[in-house]
Order: C-alpha cells, then sequence, then structure tokens
C-alpha cells in the first residue's frame, strides 16, 4: 500500500536466469518500492523513474514490468491505473467470466529506451471481478504460441471466475503451471464488497 491509500500491484521479470538476472530483479524491486512511495506518481510516471535508475546501473540488461494501482470503495468498483514495461498485459475477468487482457499502457521493456515516452491507462474494475498480474512461465509452452497460451489462460480463469482467490490461483498454476520448467508468478487482486 502506497501512503495516498491506493493499493500498489507490481509483476516483473528480468532477462536471463543467473545470479546476475537475481540480483538485478531485487535491486529493481527495490528502487520500484522506494519511487513509488516517495512520489506517489502515475504508474506511468514511476516506470519512466524506474527505467532511468534501471539503465543508469544495468546498461545492457533488459527487464519487463507492469505497476499498477488500485483505488475504491469497499462497495465495489474500484479504479486500476497501469503502465506496462513489455510485459505482459493485465487480465480483467468478471464475476460473470467474462475476460479481457487490459492491453492499453504497454510500452517498452525496461533499458531499451530511457527516454522513450511511457503510456498509462486506467480501467475500472467491478465488484467481485479478477484482475490477474502474471509471468510468462504461466502461458508459454514449447511448441505452443502465445496466443494460443493466452488464449488457455481466459479460458480458464472465465472457469474459475467465482472461486475464491486462493483456489482461483492455486488452480491457475496446476492447470497451466504443472508442466513448466520456467518460472511462474501470479498476483490477482478482486474488489468484494462487504457482506
Amino acid at each position: 500500500m502506497v501512503p495516498n491509500g491506493s493499493t500498489a500491484l507490481v509483476i516483473g521479470d528480468v532477462a536471463g536466469h543467473d545470479l546476475e538476472a537475481a540480483i538485478a530483479m531485487s535491486q529493481l524491486r527495490s528502487m520500484l518500492r522506494g519511487i513509488a512511495i516517495d512520489r506517489q506518481e502515475p504508474p506511468e510516471t514511476v516506470l519512466r523513474r524506474l527505467d532511468t535508475a534501471h539503465h543508469s546501473l544495468y546498461q545492457e540488461a533488459t527487464a519487463t514490468c507492469v505497476y499498477a494501482v488500485v483505488k475504491g470503495p469497499a462497495e465495489g468498483t474500484w479504479e486500476l491505473k497501469h503502465s506496462s514495461a513489455g510485459h505482459l498485459p493485465p487480465l480483467l475477468t468478471t464475476y460473470e467470466g467474462e475476460t479481457r487482457y487490459l492491453e492499453d499502457g504497454a510500452g517498452l521493456l525496461l533499458g531499451v529506451d530511457p527516454g522513450a515516452p511511457r503510456p498509462g491507462a486506467r480501467d475500472l474494475v467491478p465488484a467481485d471481478a479478477t484482475v490477474l498480474l502474471y509471468t510468462d512461465g504461466l502461458i508459454e509452452r514449447r511448441g505452443g504460441s502465445l496466443d494460443d497460451g493466452m488464449e488457455l489462460l481466459r479460458e480458464h480463469t472465465a472457469d474459475l471466475a467465482r472461486e475464491s482467490l486462493d483456489v482461483f490461483c492455486d488452480e491457475l498454476l496446476l492447470r497451466l503451471g504443472a508442466d513448466n520448467a520456467d518460472d511462474i508468478a501470479v498476483l490477482a487482486v478482486r474488489p468484494v464488497p462487504p457482506s
């Protein structure tokens, strides 16, 4: 949570699977946390600042990231403001099982061109809908296309739309990640009206 009361959501992936990539990811996470809390600016501005800092430390390294902030009343319809640095788009799944990738706000990977403008986006999240952030390990399959993996993810989230968040995430990992050797991360948020 950032000091203005919004909840921050972050997911990312650094190119590579070695110790240097793990160190870069750790440092990016720390820098992003500091920038987001100190500045409390729109996601696209936070990612631009992160890209500048990242470029000064790792001129050869690239990374993807989605940074989002969500805020809203307890009774429903939250606002999700987000920006993506080359990462897969968030997936919105309504309680009724309708799915939609939130593709606005997409920009270049971190480390490619820190001077490039960063787009931002704003989407409404209805009560009981789920916003899913995930890494490519969840949807990429050897010999399969990324589009096929994204469509399969939509099908599974629609099927799990009414499950608790714990079951929703666990089932996605079981259904899509069981036979994958790549690292996988998922992050889900859902506005639930008070009962």
